[in-house]
């Protein structure tokens, strides 16, 4: 529930975040009559919600079925918006347009006029075009078609319509205050007085910026310098360290399903496992927070495995390459784990147990029934207790140790694929492809951003350097900085810390990391939290990177 609202927030934030204020104007034009149709506002809210719904399905079809580049439906969107402006700006070519194809007795049955731009084709197009457009400017947005709906469509569905709901409601509530400013004035709504040629420009100006990517440079710059209100969703957006479920009524686990390999173990179900206690822990070997878990999981194994606890490590991944089960199979080799590891590739036990975190943690009972629960870091104390009073254990508790811990104020976890990219700066628009970078001078990065130098291959979640000496910068807040990387042959990424300062971490030596496997790699670490300090990683060709996180 929290989710939704949150969505439907967001929905409306989205109107006003930097990235949409330039389009502000030519909606409000575009919801602006010469017939004074009280519709076209609903209207084009409506074409909007619809296409942002399609847009989001067909990028997630396209981009995993077929390889078609994301940015195809950014082009496409600019071209219709030019052709709307230019069908405004010259009104007697789309006329005779219309006569010369018959459109007005095509769509009879549509439009209020037959041939006019004021009946339902013309504003749902203006909605139709902005879809693409709308999407990239919310991390609410990101979010859910990032992480929610790989795992959990439903829920993902319910989400994407709050947000759609709010978003379209705060837009008809501008077009609709917009449109009775512009009514007062009277010549306003004339279709061939200078106001209505000034959208017309304006939405061929829009089209051209979204076509070639000038709009998303215009939003870095003004995101720079107003205040932005993606600040508000990314702090009420959740956080694995501080949800923690709340105890209720035990209730029926649900069976491990659709598990793919298992790792340390032939295959077991629950049912099996009747009258044992059993500890579901879910996790992805690159995730930071699940690292840092796992000494005491193991801990727990080693002290209570004998008195009947038994731990279910069932793995989901969140990177492609996560998927293949030697590299899981290494991990918990490095890890030292002991107790089995289901690889649940498709989300199926993930989705039975209506999860959404990584790590997240469900205990069950001798009875088969989930008695408690913690989503997050944290909770270890407790968690063993709960254990302890299951088994009946008596004498000394786990002799745990200590995983590294996060700083309170740290900077967010980063996506560096297309997909989910978010706090990039620099020259060209961030898109799948090869790209020849030019890294944004050191004064221009802000906390939490990063730019890129030289050639890089952008993919839908990872990058890979195509060139000796691609640079990859990031101004981070935290004590520790970490980066999913990977590398075909063993490869050295060059790690400098702004002033000279030593990198630190447990994986650079010399201020150089030796990257091979597909693994999380520690590169920096400081004795307490920094604020805004600037880290840049130079790249041999061939590394790939995927995601940064931070303690």
């Amino acid at each position: 529930m929290f989710i939704a609202v949150l969505s439907l927030l967001a929905g409306a934030l989205s109107v006003l975040a930097p990235c949409v204020l330039p389009f502000l104007p030519v909606i409000v034009g575009g919801s602006v009559s010469a017939t004074e149709s009280k519709r076209r506002p609903y209207l084009i809210a409506a074409g909007l919600v619809v296409s942002l719904l399609l847009f989001t399905l067909l990028l997630k079809t396209t981009t995993a079925f077929i390889g078609i580049d994301p940015r195809v439906w950014s082009i496409a969107s600019g071209v219709l918006v030019i052709a709307l402006g230019c069908s405004m700006l010259f009104p007697g070519v789309w006329s005779w347009i219309e006569s010369r194809l018959r459109l007005g007795e095509r769509s009879n049955k549509l439009l209020d006029k037959a041939g006019e731009r004021e009946g339902v084709a013309g504003p749902l197009l203006i909605g139709a075009a902005l879809g693409p457009v709308f999407s990239s400017c919310s991390p609410t947005y990101a979010w859910v078609i990032a992480t929610v709906l790989p795992a959990q469509p439903l829920a993902a569905s319910v989400y994407l319509a709050a947000y759609c709901i709010g978003m379209a409601a705060m837009l008809l509530a501008i077009s609709l205050l917009g449109r009775e400013l512009v009514k007062k004035l009277g010549w306003a709504a004339n279709p061939r007085g200078w106001f209505q040629r000034v959208v017309a420009v304006m939405f061929i100006i829009v089209g051209l910026a979204v076509s070639t990517g000038v709009d998303r440079q215009a939003q870095a710059w003004i995101a720079e310098r107003v205040p932005g209100l993606t600040a508000v969703e990314e702090a009420l957006l959740p956080e694995a360290e501080s949800r923690q479920a709340t105890d209720g009524q035990p209730v029926a686990a649900p069976e491990l399903t659709g598990i793919s390999e298992w790792i340390n173990s032939d295959p077991v179900t629950l049912k099996q496992l009747r009258g044992q206690v059993v500890l579901v822990d879910f996790w992805t070997y690159s995730c930071i927070n699940c690292i840092r878990t796992q000494p005491y999981l193991n801990s727990w194994y080693d002290r209570y495995h004998d008195d009947g606890f038994e731990i279910i490590g069932v793995h989901a991944p969140e990177f492609a390459f996560e998927r293949v089960p030697e590299n899981v199979e290494k991990a918990v080799r490095d890890a030292d784990i002991k107790y089995p590891v289901a690889l649940d590739n498709d989300f199926a036990t993930w989705n039975a147990y209506q999860n959404r975190y990584w790590p997240a943690k469900y205990l069950i009972d001798q009875d088969g029934n989930i008695v408690w629960s913690h989503f997050g870091e944290g909770g270890y104390d407790e968690a063993e207790q709960r254990i302890r009073e299951l088994v009946g254990a008596e004498g000394d508790r786990a002799d745990a140790v200590a995983g590294e811990q996060g700083a309170r104020q740290r900077s967010p976890e980063t996506y560096l694929g297309a997909s989910r990219a978010s706090g990039f700066v620099g020259s060209g628009r961030y898109e799948i492809g090869e790209h020849d970078f030019t890294a944004a001078a050191p004064e221009n990065i802000g906390v939490s951003q990063w730019t890129l130098g030289g050639k890089w291959r952008v993919d839908g979640e990872s990058i890979t350097a195509l060139s000796d000496g691609a640079t990859l910068s990031y101004r981070f807040t935290g004590q520790q900085m970490f980066l999913v990387m990977q590398a075909d042959d063993e490869s050295e990424v060059r790690v400098e810390v702004e002033g000279r300062r030593p990198p630190g971490g447990a994986d650079v030596m010399a201020g150089l990391a030796k990257v091979s496997d597909a693994r999380l790699y520690r590169l920096v670490k400081f004795e307490q939290s920094e604020q805004g300090l600037l880290v840049t990683l130079t790249f041999p060709k061939g590394v790939t990177a995927n995601a940064f996180t931070f303690g």
